[in-house]
């Protein structure tokens, strides 16, 4: 059988819809090995596009193989925590061995760098040199399990959002439902959608994707959207962590599946709507099984699907595999994606709360955010409040990887540690000998703090007042061993790389950012080539199309503005830690 007939033969049993384009792809590529011309031209065909549509969207997505089948490959995460855990190392022992290696951007499992991904899909975590040899001769990887993910739960355990997790077995509906999941959604069914949204406003419940904006609020914003689009409105979960340093929202998934869907079905009653989607990343595999399987069962007890719980409420989830691309965080991209086209972002307004996936209304929130919202609803929003600051209410989960002795996720209320506390206390101390120098502060997206940072405590506000953001969390800590110029060129280069390429600052930003930060790692800089990388820096983030382009630079600018001598050192030819130029 031909490469086109055989394409043919399993588009066979796909829908037609354009939003079925990326669904089918991804596909084609798990059963082909890769997408040749003949299987685009297949595609095109059976969804009436151009090849060129079907190839340019192919092209967007880095899992996707296009083109002719690779041969055996080995995939190294190298952006900021597998980096700063020495990743560069383990790429010259590959190399010598004659393997061929390939870059995959951060895949969810920072806690546990560097990470090594064979093509046969075996994951290696906490790789190091001395393990390479038993990696290439098939050993089995060392058992991890989630519970070795969690440093703690620095919370009661009634409020905590882990306190499912590594407890329950996350394939049984029953399981769950014994540990009290969908008694929420009973309760939310018997208030109105004003109530659900009240209540959820009233408890002041940010978004923990990075923005840290009212989710009460989006909330209202996208029910009064709703009426202006037919009644039409859709939830959306952003599952797309694809930024180095998170892997919170995986955990989360992996171990308490159904908590999404609870909450997924409150959100839909409270703004008017009947569809959901979760948009979650394609590296997530097992992740993205676990969602489907307790789809299927939350479905067939009556927790989803037609008439929930005989309250006369329709509301039904699909899963959205993405394909590699980082810009569908951002969520007009990750609509775009949904819809079927390249993840490239929208201009804004109008806002998704009027005009999000196929021009409706529609709610995006990430997993942590909508994690919150089954215990506000029971509990209620005083009850909320309890922990945490009076402007960050509630508990966080803070990522920890990079130079301490306990990497992990932490549960803790917000603000109740400064990041010294956080580090001498639940991280176990630094790793080594080596003080601390720095830490990567909210993900790759985030500023890089010295030890002028080390009280300030960790909410949303405090880092906001220091000119820095927490984002989604995240803590990178850096030793003193750490040349922060080459860490800074591993940021760089996973912006260059995730960057889509649709506007001017951004594309060509993130190019000459990487090209003068190799330079000063390789001893070739120049000093002027400082003053470059601010002018590039405040271009992007003054001119960029979308929030990607608009932070591709704040680790760069942040590390410059505070390690300027090591920079300056760089350019003249040295460095200080004696990692490059040797």
């Amino acid at each position: 059988m031909s490469m086109s007939e055989k394409a043919v033969q399993i588009l066979s049993g796909l829908p037609h819809e354009r939003a079925e384009l990326l669904p089918a792809l991804d596909e084609l590529n798990a059963e082909l090995g890769h997408l040749s011309p003949a299987a685009i031209a297949a595609v095109a065909q059976h969804f009436n596009l151009s090849p060129s549509q079907v190839f340019g969207a192919a092209t967007f997505y880095s899992m996707w193989q296009v083109g002719d089948k690779l041969p055996p490959v080995v995939y190294l995460c190298e952006d900021g925590p597998c980096h700063a855990m020495g990743a560069a190392d383990v790429r010259r022992t590959l190399e010598r061995a004659g393997v061929e290696v390939r870059r995959t951007s951060c895949i969810g499992q920072c806690g546990c760098a560097p990470i090594v991904l064979t093509d046969d899909g075996v994951l290696y975590r906490h790789v190091t040199p001395p393990r390479v040899k038993g990696i290439l001769e098939g050993q089995d990887p060392k058992p991890f399990s989630l519970k070795d993910e969690i440093i703690g739960i620095e919370t009661d355990e009634a409020r905590s959002l882990l306190r499912r997790v590594g407890k329950i077995d996350p394939q049984s509906l029953d399981d769950a439902v014994k540990s009290g999941a969908y008694v929420a959604l009973k309760k939310a069914l018997s208030m109105t959608p004003e109530e659900v949204i009240e209540e959820i406003l009233n408890s002041g419940l940010q978004g923990r994707g990075g923005a840290g904006f009212p989710t009460g609020l989006k909330m209202r914003f996208t029910a009064g959207g709703a009426k202006t689009t037919g009644g039409v409105a859709y939830v959306v979960c952003n599952a797309d962590e694809s930024e180095p340093g998170t892997f919170k929202d995986r955990i989360l998934i992996a171990g308490d599946p159904h908590q999404l869907l609870e909450a997924m079905a409150i959100a839909g009653h409270a703004i008017g709507a009947h569809e959901g989607y979760i948009y979650i990343r394609g590296e997530y595999v097992e992740e993205a099984r676990l969602l489907q399987q307790a789809i299927e069962q939350a479905e067939q007890a009556g927790y989803l699907g037609h008439n929930i719980l005989d309250s006369g409420f329709d509301f039904h989830i699909h899963l959205h595999r993405g394909a590699g691309a980082y810009i569908c965080g951002e969520e007009t991209a990750l609509i775009e994606s949904i819809e079927g086209k390249r993840g490239e972002p929208r201009l804004r307004p109008p806002y998704p709360t009027t005009n999000g996936v196929f021009a409706k209304a529609t709610l995006v929130n990430n997993v942590e955010t909508l994690w919150n919202v089954p215990g506000i609803i029971i509990n209620g929003a005083a009850w909320y409040k309890e922990v945490g600051t009076e402007k960050s209410p509630g508990t966080k989960l803070y990522p920890i990887s990079g130079h301490v002795k306990k990497t992990g996720c932490l549960e803790a209320p917000l603000g109740k540690y400064t990041l010294r506390q956080l580090i001498e206390g639940p991280a176990g101390g630094m790793r080594g000998e080596a003080q601390f120098k720095a830490c990567h502060l909210g993900g790759a997206a985030g500023a890089i703090v010295g030890p002028e940072f080390l009280d300030v405590p960790l909410d949303f506000g405090s880092c906001m007042a220091t000119g820095a953001m927490l984002g989604a969390g995240d803590i990178l800590v850096l030793d003193a061993e750490t040349c922060i110029v080459d860490y800074a060129r591993a940021v760089a280069a996973f912006f260059r790389f995730e960057s889509c390429g649709k506007c001017t600052p951004c594309r060509v930003g993130t190019e000459r950012q990487l090209q003068i930060l190799q330079d000063l790692v390789a001893g070739r800089g120049m000093s002027e080539q400082l003053e470059e990388l601010i002018y590039w820096g405040e271009h992007m983030e003054d001119s960029s199309f979308c929030g990607l382009g608009q932070t591709a630079a704040t680790a760069v600018m942040s590390a410059l503005k505070l390690f300027r001598e090591e920079f300056e050192a760089h350019a003249q030819g040295t460095c200080p830690v004696g990692v490059c130029i040797r």
